[in-house]
């Protein structure tokens, strides 16, 4: 039997090449998820088990992730970082860990962790809570401040954890090299800025560039930056598993199902959380305290289990101690945790009229001065960046 041919090149020839190009570009499926937070906890709520609730709340969100990770079987998982919420986690936040990396592991689900800033220790001397998993089968931990790669079939996944100074991350950066033949795939725990800027202010956190986000690869999984966002095409932070901070109050919560075959496929799947909401706030300037009261009760009917904040403005006195605070505590009490703020024009009167901000500045500047420390201007610096932060954000 003859081979057909297309200008000197045969069918078989062409179907092989077909056949070549599809396997190398066969299609990958894994999940993106990072901060998840494992042992936070907050407003000495307990649940019925006598842990606290929002330490529950957690576990639960991650037990949902594992859930969805064994019924959907992905090739593979990426956490970005921040598994635990501290260096020091608890032997029950641990111990919850381990159950559930051994869920994947039996169902040989691979998952890649690399370390946070949350769970980074300070001195280098000191472990990471990640070495608990070195030894479990299919789990690799990413956590000595240094680039590592691992590869998982046709997948390359460059991993960069939380570095213990600017300088350790951009050298791991640059030191970072596409794989050919491979699904490059970048994984790192940082803030961002560029057009925007994706951070979250916390101490120890670390912010590069966003032109460290080539388009050489694949994919990119981005961890510290708590809302679920594309920062450029191929990078994206999966965002936090729960609610940690008001700043996140209305966002959905949850992580990436990511299909790479000849393109990018991304899905995000929610959680079910605990909700948040932030009420914003009430002028009460030309409210009577019966008003002022009512409207709360108004805002908090249905808060049964939520988080919940809102913000009195322009209140004085008079009008706060003529509240009917004993309404307010019972509706509020429906809630795991109500938090009503408010400044008191008086005492804001007060401050302003006896102090300025450049004050509060000096005072400060007074103080660490006779404080003997060492790196002590970096600390001034950051103090007084954090005190002008905080005073803008109750204006």
């Amino acid at each position: 039997m003859g081979v057909y041919k297309y200008n000197d090149f045969s069918v078989y020839e062409m179907l092989m090449q077909i056949f070549y190009i599809s396997f190398q570009y066969h299609n990958m499926r894994f999940l993106h998820v990072a901060d998840t937070h494992l042992g936070y906890s907050a407003y000495h709520k307990m649940a019925s088990n006598g842990l606290n609730q929002r330490e529950v709340d957690t576990y639960d969100a991650f037990r949902q992730f594992v859930d969805y990770a064994i019924e959907t079987k992905p090739d593979f998982i990426i956490h970005a970082g921040d598994l635990f919420d501290t260096v020091r986690p608890t032997n029950r936040a641990i111990k919850f860990a381990v159950e559930q990396l051994l869920r994947l592991s039996e169902e040989r689900i691979p998952i890649v962790i690399i370390s946070g800033n949350h769970e980074t220790p300070k001195l280098r001397e000191t472990g990471s809570p990640l070495s608990f998993f070195e030894h479990l089968n299919g789990v690799y931990v990413i956590y000595k401040g240094k680039y590592e790669r691992i590869e998982l079939g046709d997948a390359m996944i460059h991993a960069i954890p939380h570095n213990f100074s600017k300088e350790d991350l951009i050298k791991n950066v640059k030191e970072v090299r596409i794989e050919e033949n491979h699904v490059n795939l970048l994984t790192m725990h940082v803030g961002i800025i560029g057009i925007k800027e994706f951070s979250r202010g916390d101490f120890n956190e670390q912010i590069i560039s966003s032109g460290y986000l080539s388009p050489s690869f694949d994919y990119i999984a981005l961890g510290h930056y708590h809302r679920a966002t594309e920062v450029t095409k191929n990078a994206y932070y999966s965002g936090s598993t729960e609610y940690f901070s008001f700043k996140e109050a209305g966002e959905k919560k949850g992580f990436y199902d990511i299909e790479i075959a000849n393109g990018l496929k991304i899905k995000f799947v929610p959680l079910r959380t605990r909700e948040m909401i932030d009420f914003g706030s009430i002028d009460c300037r030309d409210l009577e305290p019966d008003e002022i009261t009512g409207e709360i009760i108004k805002k908090f009917d249905g808060i049964e289990g939520k988080i919940v904040r809102i913000f009195l403005k322009n209140l004085n006195i008079r009008k706060q101690r003529s509240m009917d605070w004993n309404r307010i505590k019972k509706a509020a009490s429906q809630a795991l945790h109500a938090e009503i703020r408010y400044d008191l024009q008086e005492i804001k009167y007060e401050m302003a009229s006896k102090s300025k901000i450049a004050s509060l500045e000096e005072e400060w500047k007074n103080y660490i001065s006779k404080v003997p420390l060492e790196g002590k201007k970096e600390i001034e610096e950051l103090a007084l960046k954090y005190l002008s932060e905080a005073i803008h954000a109750t204006d």
